[in-house]
């Protein structure tokens, strides 16, 4: 039994180091945020936040927790975006907004909770959205067609853009589903180079000052 008992204690302390440096690596994911704010009729709490991070390159993502496709779009957020850009000047915002099936406030804060393991990053902060307000205020600006609401878009904003008292218009953005250019369609890989122009262009400015 004592035999058992060190072979177990050593194999326990073996793994433990190996996860250890797998973490410290990046090979183990981050864990998942464990509360998702509720965003109100002017997007509050994530218009604050945004505005706090001014001088970074900041991305939204609006996605429905219950859409393969949407959490497929996180998933290449994650993969292509995220782990490939470790800049501590990008900030990412996910907002989790009903739209595909019909989900109450607590359902869908259950499906984005559970959804945002998708996005573990540090660098990312997960919202729900109930009402729909920011789908509603997209569809705005980006000119959805039919007045449908603005989901499983993905946008980049530049360092010195700012949110006033409406939501600001993307410097780059992308999109799955229809209604748009297809060239906006979204490509992480691409999406990634055009995050990575952006910072570029804000490092070049900091160098000239």
């Amino acid at each position: 039994m004592q035999i058992y008992a060190k072979r177990w204690k050593r194999n326990t302390a073996l793994m433990a180091t190996l996860f250890g440096a797998l973490f410290l690596l990046g090979f183990v994911p981050l864990r998942a945020q464990q509360t998702l704010p509720a965003l109100d009729q002017k997007l509050d709490p994530l218009r604050a936040r945004f505005n706090q991070d001014l001088g970074k390159v900041r991305l939204i993502v609006i996605v429905d927790p219950t859409c393969p496709p949407c959490r497929w779009g996180a998933s290449e957020i994650q993969k292509q975006v995220l782990e490939t850009i470790p800049s501590s000047q990008l900030a990412v915002y996910v907002v989790w907004i009903p739209v595909l099936n019909y989900q109450d406030e607590t359902t869908l804060y259950k499906n984005g909770l559970k959804e945002s393991s998708r996005m573990p990053d540090s660098r990312a902060i997960h919202y729900v959205d109930p009402k729909g307000f920011s789908g509603k205020e997209y569809s705005t600006i980006l000119n959805v067609p039919y007045h449908a609401p603005a989901w499983d878009v993905y946008f980049a904003f530049g360092p010195d853009v700012r949110w006033g008292g409406r939501a600001p218009t993307p410097t780059e953005w992308m999109y799955q589903g229809e209604g748009f250019d297809r060239s906006r369609l979204l490509d992480g890989r691409k999406f990634a180079g055009q995050i990575q122009k952006l910072l570029a262009t804000d490092g070049n400015k900091a160098a000239g000052h």
